[in-house]
Parts: structure tokens; C-alpha cells; sequence
């Protein structure tokens, strides 16, 4: 027999090896809070991206963006105004967007940034009744 000693996530009780690679889950947990409470904050993009450190190359368009921000994603829904906002921001620095574009109800999913559409003003946002 043989002990082992591991390292435990404190926040996801992932068990690792080496202490190293423990504290990077950590870490990675810190960052993705910290994402998400900038963007719930209404910080922009690129404030999330210069503090996170994700290494974004925005778009000069999207720069300002804020959870405000609405967006025409035109495989999701079925009408060509902008329905979908920023929600969730991972560790990796990838964005989820949901909304309510189509009669089949709320939807969302990860985009890439890069394909990211025009973003909208808050004004806009479409929310199908149906």
C-alpha cells in the first residue's frame, strides 16, 4: 500500500497531483467569477478582457459592449431583430448568449467572439411573445 498526497479545488473538489495544478483550477474558478461579476457590474468588454486577462481580440465595435447589448444570432431565431445578450462568461474567456428569438422559447449557446455580430443598444432587444 501506498499513500498518496493530493491537492483538492476548493471550489469544484477536482483532486489533483501536483499543488500547481490545483491552484490553476483555482484560479480559473477566481477568473470566471470575477468575468461575470464585471459583466453583471455593466463593465465593458474590454474592461472584462484588459482585468481577466483573456486576451480578446476585439473588434473595434465591440469594445463597449455591455450585458445591455443585444444581437441578431439568425440560425437561432426566427426574425432578423436582435434578441440575444451576453449571460455568461467561462474561464477560457468564451461567451454564452441567450434570449427569447422564437417561438420555441428562451435559447442560448456559446459564440465565439470573433463571431460575434453588430451589437445593438439595449433599445432594440426583441423578445418574441409568442
Amino acid at each position: 500500500m501506498e499513500e498518496l498526497k493530493a491537492y483538492k479545488c476548493k471550489v469544484c473538489s477536482e483532486l489533483y497531483i501536483k499543488k500547481s495544478s490545483c491552484l490553476e483550477c483555482e484560479f480559473k474558478h477566481a477568473k470566471e467569477s470575477l468575468a461575470n461579476a464585471l459583466l453583471k457590474e455593466g463593465s465593458t468588454l474590454w474592461m472584462i478582457n484588459h482585468v481577466c486577462g483573456f486576451y480578446w481580440n476585439l473588434k473595434k465595435e465591440h469594445e463597449n459592449v455591455t450585458k445591455d447589448n443585444c444581437f441578431i444570432i439568425s440560425h437561432w431565431q426566427c426574425c432578423e431583430k436582435p434578441a440575444y445578450q451576453i449571460t455568461w462568461i467561462d474561464a477560457r474567456g468564451n461567451i454564452t448568449l441567450k434570449g427569447k428569438g422564437s417561438w420555441s422559447g428562451y435559447y442560448g449557446g456559446e459564440v465565439r467572439l470573433d463571431r460575434l455580430s453588430k451589437p445593438y443598444p439595449k433599445e432594440d432587444l426583441f423578445i418574441d411573445g409568442i
